[in-house]
C-alpha cells in the first residue's frame, strides 16, 4: 500500500471518529437545553433511563461513561455507582474502566487536534491555564501525580495534557495506572460488595459535608502547595504558558 493511500485512510478514520464524538457532544448540548439532563441528578433517575434500553443498556452505559470524561457537567461518580447497581461489580468495573480510558484518549486526541480553543471551551480558561502551567516543566511526573492525588480534576487533565508534548503512549500508560482506582471503589459500593449501613451513610454524609466545607476554605491553598511541589517551583497558577517537550 502506497503512502498516499495510507494517509487517506488515516484521514478518513480521523474524520469518522471526530464526527461521532461531535455528534455525541451535540446530542449532549441538545439534551442539556431541553432539560433532559435531569436524569444525571440522581443514581435512581439515571438507572431507570439506562435500564429502559433493555439489551442495549451496557452499550448505553459505556457511551455515557465515555462522554462524561469530555463533558464535565455529567458526574462520573453517579454513572459509576449506577453501573455497579445495574451490572454487578466486575462488569461495571470493566465497562467503566474501558469507557473512561477511551474517553480520556478521545479527550487527549481532541485537544491535540483542535488545540487550546476547544480545551478552553470545554473546561474554561482558568482551569486550562492553571494545569497547562503545571505541565510546563516535569510534564510526565506532574501528570502522574495530579492524576493520582485528590484535589485535581482528572477529566480536565486529559484535555490539558493534549496541549503538551506528552506522547500518546505515555498518556495511555499514565491513565491506565491511575484512573481505575476511583472506579474500583464506586463499582464496589454500587454493586453492594461494600455494604454500608444506614448509620454509616449518615456518617459519610456528615464527613462529605465537612470535607466539602474544608475544600472550599482550604482547598485552593492545599492545591497551591501540591502544585508548587509537583512543578518544583514557587510559581503560582497560570504562570506557565507554553507547551512542554516529552
Amino acid at each position: 500500500m502506497d503512502r498516499s493511500r495510507w494517509n487517506r485512510k488515516r484521514i478518513i478514520s480521523l474524520v469518522a471518529i471526530l464526527a461521532i464524538v461531535g455528534g455525541l457532544i451535540a446530542g449532549f448540548i441538545v439534551l442539556r437545553r431541553s432539560g433532559r439532563l435531569d436524569i444525571f441528578s440522581s443514581a435512581e433517575a439515571l438507572q431507570s433511563w439506562v435500564d429502559g434500553f433493555g439489551a442495549a443498556a451496557p452499550l448505553v452505559f459505556f457511551i455515557v461513561q465515555m462522554i462524561q470524561v469530555i463533558v464535565s457537567p455529567i458526574p462520573g461518580s453517579v454513572t459509576t455507582l449506577v453501573g455497579g447497581i445495574m451490572f454487578g461489580f466486575w462488569p461495571a468495573f470493566a465497562l467503566s474502566t474501558a469507557a473512561v480510558l477511551t474517553g480520556s484518549l478521545l479527550a487527549f486526541g481532541l485537544a491535540r487536534t483542535f488545540g487550546r480553543p476547544l480545551v478552553v471551551r470545554l473546561v474554561g480558561p482558568k482551569i486550562t491555564e492553571r494545569y497547562l502551567g503545571a505541565m510546563t516543566s516535569r510534564a510526565r511526573i506532574a501528570l502522574l501525580l495530579m492524576l493520582l492525588l485528590p484535589f485535581f480534576p482528572d477529566d480536565a487533565l486529559s484535555l490539558v495534557a493534549g496541549l503538551t508534548g506528552i506522547s500518546w503512549a505515555f498518556f495511555l500508560v499514565a491513565a491506565a495506572c491511575t484512573r481505575p482506582w476511583g472506579l474500583l471503589f464506586s463499582s464496589m459500593v454500587g454493586s453492594g460488595m461494600i455494604h454500608v449501613p444506614t448509620w454509616g451513610w449518615a456518617l459519610i454524609g456528615v464527613a462529605t459535608a465537612a470535607i466539602a466545607w474544608a475544600a472550599m476554605k482550604w482547598g485552593p491553598a492545599i492545591e497551591q502547595q501540591l502544585y508548587q511541589r509537583i512543578t518544583g517551583s514557587g510559581k503560582t497558577y497560570g504562570t506557565g504558558t507554553g507547551t512542554t517537550p516529552e
